[in-house]
């Protein structure tokens, strides 16, 4: 086969060739994986992932899937690549994506390639000899209470519009759910009696179904909200004036919009900067670490220990109030323990 057909690739080690459809085994990976029931959003990732790959090395002449040649695409990705070239509403010029980005990408094409291992298209990964890039430690901004106030106070609650969004960020304050999964509820997804909101699997990021329990006054102002609207169980929670279904990105951009007019700077306005926000008043609030995990739908407890990081001095004031030592040892406790004392 000729190099010059971009659909073909190349493995080599050791003086060793062998050539197959990079496109065809693309897809046959992807799927595999919906086979395999991952979720659509991983699936997409994957898809992503490999054709980004594909398009930069369809235009490379000369080129073998080798080590070098990926250490060339790495290197793209970090120093050539401008974010958000191949999504047409969101471009900013920046170049370079972010050691997690191409960390991403260098996961997700190990995956692939170990795939074509097992599945004996290749004889050698030539994703073995690459490395990770150093990541810096994962920060977030974080909104402060005056930013919140004054979110809240922007929209006028005596027309729909603005009770919707109100609505909407006072879910974010207190569940800290994610836009795409706030932005997808139904009617049917919340409990006005037990005052919990039900993450469907289907559009919770994880694909697995969680509750998110919520205070009384976010319900009560949900049960306002609804009375504008002509709206049945299966009907979307989140509408626009004329009816139609109100979507994240749209969501968004009021949120600056109120924050230019409320005056809020600092922290980054977005309705991700509510999740943080939510999960750091959580912990400070004397909440517990899992329980936390279990609300904002962690797979794991590694994002939930950033926050717990994040309130470290916080934390170590609620140790300091509830210390088993410092119950067993205080002045109260010893008086009516006649002052017994380790020996």
């Amino acid at each position: 086969m000729s190099r010059n057909n971009p659909k073909f690739g190349f493995i080599s080690k050791r003086n060793q060739s062998v050539n197959f459809n990079l496109e065809i085994q693309i897809e046959k990976f992807l799927q595999r994986k919906r086979i395999e029931k991952r979720s659509p959003r991983t699936v997409s990732a994957y898809e992503q992932v490999l054709s980004q790959f594909r398009k930069w090395y369809d235009a490379e002449e000369d080129k073998e899937l080798n080590s070098d040649t990926f250490r060339s695409y790495i290197h793209y990705l970090t120093f050539e690549k401008t974010r958000w070239d191949d999504h047409p509403t969101s471009p900013n010029g920046k170049v370079g994506l972010s050691p997690r980005t191409v960390n991403n990408a260098i996961r997700n094409m190990k995956i692939f390639f170990n795939y074509l291992v097992r599945e004996r298209i290749i004889i050698h990964s030539p994703m073995d000899e690459i490395y990770y890039q150093k990541e810096e430690k994962e920060t977030f901004e974080v909104f402060n209470d005056e930013n919140v106030l004054k979110l809240l106070n922007a929209p006028n609650r005596r027309v729909y519009t603005g009770r919707r969004d109100y609505c909407m960020m006072l879910v974010l304050c207190d569940g800290g759910l994610r836009l795409k999964e706030m932005t997808s509820l139904r009617l049917s997804d919340i409990d006005f009696k037990l005052r919990q909101i039900t993450i469907r699997a289907e559009i919770a990021k994880t694909n697995t179904t969680r509750i998110v329990p919520i205070s009384q006054r976010t319900t009560r102002e949900l049960e306002k909200l609804i009375e504008y609207m002509d709206v049945g169980e299966d009907d979307y929670l989140w509408l626009t004036q004329f009816g139609e279904r109100y979507f994240g990105d749209t969501f968004a951009k009021m949120l600056k919009i109120y924050a230019k007019r409320a005056g809020v700077t600092g922290a980054r306005v977005s309705p991700h900067t509510f999740r943080h926000y939510f999960a750091v008043k959580f912990l400070r609030g004397g909440g517990d670490p899992m329980a936390l995990a279990r609300i904002l739908g962690h797979t794991s407890l590694n994002m939930t220990q950033v926050y717990v990081k994040f309130t470290g001095t916080d934390l170590r004031e609620q140790h300091d109030k509830a210390s088993p030592i410092m119950n067993l040892l205080d002045e109260g406790n010893e008086k009516k323990r006649g002052k017994h004392k380790f020996n």
